[in-house]
């Protein structure tokens, strides 16, 4: 009784929102990276006149400066904020720690990697928290399959979207020389970028500045990108206690090391040759570039990380496997000299990964126009009701 009546208040409460003025979309997330998910939907929806787009965070202070050093004009609001704000939709890539919004009608959650770690590949030992929203924006079927086997997610709320983050990075959007050029990389040089994920385990505690190293021993430039939350020191479970930024900046050096913090790493995979990590969903993201891997292996990540073995197994297909700084060298120069050797695997692994990249905005945007209940503001060839392929059980 309690909560149909909530559900008639706050059906109320959007109905006469609507009637007086534009609707209102929440943006909300933990860290810059969270961001880079959500920005290109939320750019489509700022275009909208009818629409009035607000960006929330827990640290707004240090995320505006972290978006603002990307090139992103966004301004952040305290999440607290929110709480009494009548909002026609909110939307974020993390369903567990959600905003505490009274005034909510709609919620739309979007994946935030595709790895499979942290038990992300087997919803049956996640915690709650998919069931409270009403679109489950899914990056590829494989996902969607296992959400819905599990009852996680209701096949009602289940959109096969893709990964709005990447199609940019598909379009073609970057100039892969001038982002080399504002960080002040020797042109003539080939560029690595060093992408480790976040963990105690990862290649980055094992042996990252010697990895640094070895790449630049090898003739390459090389661009350092971590993780958001290794760049976290007051957090062990993140960063094991070390302050990343520093150790990187003793090593910094103009014209071959280019240290850089952005939410979004697709413009620097764009201006990279070939990639150097542990396990990742940016890994997986440079495949849609069809450019050489080179995975460093750090035995106690896939267990530490609780990843997916089936994930693992997968990025490896498609890349040189290494597991000393010693052999790392010599591997990058060759896998450089022969970037055809695993592209048919790479191609592939791209097409399961990722659902139709470089289209994956627009079906994200249709999604939340019909949670707003407005027209969608392009013309589609497949109306949204379509959300589950007929193939997928």
């Amino acid at each position: 009784m309690i909560a149909s009546l909530k559900r008639a208040v706050r059906h109320l409460d959007s109905a006469v929102g609507r009637t007086l003025g534009r609707r209102v979309v929440v943006v909300d997330a933990r860290t810059p990276m969270n961001f880079s998910i959500l920005a290109p939907v939320a750019a489509r929806l700022q275009q909208d006149p009818d629409i009035e787009v607000v960006f929330t965070a827990d640290h707004p202070g240090g995320m505006s400066r972290a978006l603002s050093a990307a090139g992103v004009a966004f301004e952040v609001h305290p999440r607290n904020a929110m709480k009494w704000r009548r909002v026609d939709l909110c939307i974020s890539a993390d369903p567990w720690d959600p905003i505490d919004l009274r005034r909510c009608s709609r919620r739309a959650n979007f994946f935030h990697g595709v790895a499979g770690k942290y038990d992300l590949d087997s919803p049956d030992r996640l915690p709650a928290g998919f069931a409270d929203f009403d679109r489950v924006a899914f990056v590829n079927v494989d996902r969607l399959r296992r959400y819905l086997a599990a009852g996680v997610v209701k096949p009602e709320s289940a959109v096969l979207v893709g990964y709005p983050k990447v199609d940019a990075l598909v379009n073609g959007c970057f100039d892969a020389g001038a982002i080399r050029a504002r960080l002040r990389l020797d042109p003539h040089r080939r560029t690595a970028i060093y992408a480790p994920t976040w963990s105690p385990a990862a290649s980055l505690h094992v042996a990252g500045e010697r990895i640094v190293t070895s790449l630049v021993d090898a003739g390459l430039n090389v661009i350092v990108k971590l993780h958001d939350r290794s760049l976290d020191p007051t957090n062990e479970k993140f960063s094991g206690g070390v302050d990343w930024r520093a150790r990187f900046a003793r090593m910094e050096a103009p014209d071959r090391i280019a240290f850089v913090e952005t939410g979004d790493s697709s413009p620097l995979l764009a201006a990279s040759d070939l990639m150097v990590t542990d396990h990742s969903s940016v890994g997986f993201e440079f495949y849609l570039l069809d450019r050489p891997m080179v995975i460093f292996d750090t035995p106690d990540l896939i267990r530490v990380a609780r990843i997916n073995p089936e994930k693992v197994a997968l990025l490896r297909s498609a890349a040189r496997v290494v597991r000393t700084t010693h052999e790392l060298g010599t591997a990058v120069l060759e896998e450089i000299e022969h970037p055809d050797r695993h592209s048919a695997a790479r191609c592939a692994i791209a097409r399961e990964m990722f659902y139709e990249p470089g289209t994956a905005t627009t079906r994200a945007v249709d999604m939340l126009y019909e949670l707003l209940h407005l027209p969608t503001q392009h013309p589609r060839d497949v109306s949204m009701r379509e959300r589950i392929p007929a193939s997928l059980p």
